[in-house]
């Protein structure tokens, strides 16, 4: 589903302070498969993440997403890339304190100018399949953690993305909850979706729900990845 040749990073190209963060990075990630990012801080792997997921662009290199070409894309494009292939969940989940769950789970949909009653009606329904339909009209900041994670994992599918990209999704949150999100992410491979994110958390690489765990060190893939 992605494939990504010769891909590298530079910043500060051509400056006495350039940096390498990725080099010559070649991978493919599968359809209906949970991959997993992990490393060092510093290893890449974030870089790597917003690379796939069209929120930076390579130095050189290529990567293809169901065949179509992603990395020359002008930004306008870029955009749309996001919003029709890309769903996603931050370590700590950004959700708008102030307003409702359901209005945050919308806020994706306000782009596509389509019809409002059926974005609710699709954000109802996830909010029930993730056990948040009674939190609906709670305001975010009243969420527990393992609430809060879900709320953006609704968020996250509301458009119906192929690939949700998850950053550190289980940093903050504790062993059992940890293990709730492998559930959730379980069902999401069931749906079709690929998950790909990162992970400093043997819970979750270590998993048997994983199927492929790519490590990383200084840039480039390393030994350990499987």
């Amino acid at each position: 589903m992605i494939s990504l040749q010769s891909v590298s990073k530079l910043y500060n190209e051509g400056r006495p302070s350039e940096t390498t963060a990725l080099s010559g990075i070649d991978l493919e990630i599968a359809r209906d498969a949970l991959t997993v990012f992990k490393g060092p801080s510093g290893s890449g792997k974030t870089t790597l993440l917003s690379i796939i997921a069209c929120m930076a662009r390579p130095t050189s290199g290529r990567i293809y997403v169901d065949g179509r070409m992603t990395s020359g894309l002008p930004e306008s494009f870029l955009a749309k890339e996001r919003r029709r292939t890309f769903g996603f969940v931050f370590q700590r989940f950004n959700l708008i304190r102030g307003l409702t769950v359901m209005e945050n789970v919308l806020l994706p949909t306000a782009p596509l100018g389509g019809n409002p009653q059926a974005d609710i009606d699709r954000a109802a329904a996830r909010l029930d399949t993730l056990g948040l339909g009674p939190k609906a009209n709670v305001a975010v900041e009243h969420l527990s953690g393992g609430e809060a994670q879900r709320a953006a994992i609704a968020r996250a599918l509301i458009n119906d993305p192929p690939v949700l990209i998850a950053d550190e999704p289980t940093a903050n949150l504790d062993t059992e909850l940890a293990l709730r999100f492998l559930d959730i992410v379980a069902g999401l491979r069931a749906e079709g979706r690929a998950v790909i994110m990162t992970s400093h958390d043997a819970r979750i690489w270590g998993s048997e729900l994983v199927d492929k765990v790519v490590s990383m060190r200084d840039g480039r893939l390393d030994e350990g990845t499987s």
